[in-house]
């Protein structure tokens, strides 16, 4: 993968006046760019599925010691499972910034181009089936706002300096086919019943300004209950008699060696209720902040892709994704 690349449309430094006369506020690009690049909430480290991979997959995240199952023997009734993912060639990124007395705001935008690919491997042989397997290039595009705040540090020669102080969810994809209503996460209360931890909507979802210090936070090893709406503008391909037309994700990483990707699915099994009425639900077991660790930031990335883009290849490739950084901790 190229490195992300930093495309300014203007390099300058700009000093404001403090009220009470005795310093100035200065702003520089650079500083505030090297402070997002610095930042592990931020980024798309994790994105990339660096080319095919099981439907649920995990590696380099501490478990606590629970094997993990993976989806290397899901099938689909007709003799054959798949394995997709996609491998990211070039990310370009701009930052536009809009500077307010001590706050900035920096709008920031992905591009990201790479290629899609997915195998049919035959269950009764292991082999791969080249009429099923293909790959088609993708273009995405994502975009979020970080908030910065100059504040009063006296380490500083000029006796400031600037911090994030919030960001929004990264949003975005490809096509306009599919798209994210809501993401509910719930905690399991001993009982069949569960208790609602986060809600994040579509209506000013590109405007939801998450406090960096109060970012959604997990206990390590513990169980929670994801469950994402959809919604799919069609025409709907579907592989079973459920009638689903799209599949959601949820990515989680720290960076490419440390991450994970787990289904969720609308087929009125495994904690879903209702078959194909485009709320997926899973469940996920949280995960470890690392060896040696107590507290850490990671970033998921909720994805929803429609079956066309996975089991066509002349079915374009439309996908919604919403990135979301939150925080490990140990007990």
């Amino acid at each position: 993968m190229k490195p992300i690349h930093s495309i300014l449309l203007s390099l300058f430094m700009v000093q404001f006046s403090c009220e009470d006369g005795n310093s100035e506020i200065i702003f520089d690009e650079n500083e505030l760019i090297a402070i997002l690049d610095a930042d592990d909430a931020a980024g798309l480290d994790g994105f990339d599925d660096e080319g095919l991979a099981d439907l649920d997959f995990e590696f380099g995240l501490e478990t606590g010691g629970t094997a993990r199952v993976m989806g290397d023997t899901l099938s689909y009734g007709e003799g054959y499972r798949i394995r997709f993912g996609r491998q990211i060639n070039d990310i370009d990124r701009t930052i536009e910034f809009t500077v307010n007395g001590d706050t900035a705001i920096g709008f920031v935008t992905y591009t990201i181009t790479g290629v899609f690919m997915v195998q049919a491997i035959d269950t009764s042989n292991h082999e791969s089936i080249d009429s099923m397997s293909f790959t088609k290039d993708f273009n995405v595009m994502f975009t979020r706002l970080v908030r910065y705040v100059n504040v009063e540090h006296t380490g500083n020669p000029d006796g400031h300096h600037w911090e994030i102080d919030a960001l929004t969810p990264l949003i975005g994809g490809a096509g306009d086919k599919v798209s994210i209503t809501t993401i509910d996460i719930y905690s399991f209360n001993g009982s069949a019943e569960v208790d609602l931890l986060y809600s994040f909507a579509s209506d000013g979802i590109g405007d939801l300004f998450i406090d960096r210090e109060s970012l959604p936070t997990f206990t390590a090893f513990e169980p929670v209950l994801v469950r994402m709406t959809v919604e799919n503008g069609g025409p709907e391909y579907a592989i079973d008699s459920t009638g689903v037309g799209e599949w959601c994700m949820l990515r989680y990483a720290r960076n490419g060696q440390h991450r994970g990707r787990r289904h969720l699915n609308d087929t009125g099994r495994f904690f879903d209720t209702v078959v194909n009425d485009n709320v997926h639900t899973g469940s996920w077991r949280v995960h470890g902040p690392g060896v040696e660790q107590v507290r850490r930031v990671f970033r998921s990335f909720f994805d929803v892709v429609d079956l066309a883009t996975l089991f066509v290849e002349e079915g374009g490739f439309n996908t919604a994704v919403w990135s979301i950084p939150y925080i490990v901790e140990r007990p």
